[in-house]
């Protein structure tokens, strides 16, 4: 029996960096590679951390993309931003499993403005 070899941040890190292309060398991770990976973690979920935040903190660098020790002190940065605990959420991220191993649903809009009624169809 094949024992399965047990995830790790950086792995993770590595395995998102070249998501969606398999040319990268996985060492440097874009904003929207980091938000997807948050989304399939749960953690990136518009209530209590946004893309609003995690774009903020990230822009801190003026960089396109983070290198793995960078991307940790993003991370650090977000979590001390929201008041979420650190190590909580490296466990989550760690654990999320593989890019598109569960369904990620990135949203082009936020889902209010697909509610929204102009003010002389409301209802008073």
């Amino acid at each position: 029996m094949v024992d399965e070899e047990q995830a790790t941040l950086d792995g993770q890190f590595s395995a998102f960096a070249r998501l969606f292309e398999s040319k990268r060398d996985g060492t440097t991770i874009t904003l929207y590679r980091s938000d997807y990976w948050m989304r399939q973690a749960k953690l990136l979920e518009d209530r209590k951390l946004t893309m609003t935040d995690t774009g903020i903190v990230f822009n801190k660098w003026s960089k396109t993309e983070l290198s793995y020790d960078e991307w940790l002190q993003f991370l650090s940065d977000v979590c001390a931003l929201r008041a979420l605990d650190e190590e909580e959420v490296k466990e989550t991220l760690t654990n999320c499993g593989l890019p598109g191993q569960s369904a990620v649903r990135v949203p082009m809009y936020r889902d209010f403005f697909l509610t929204y009624t102009p003010k002389d169809k409301m209802i008073v």
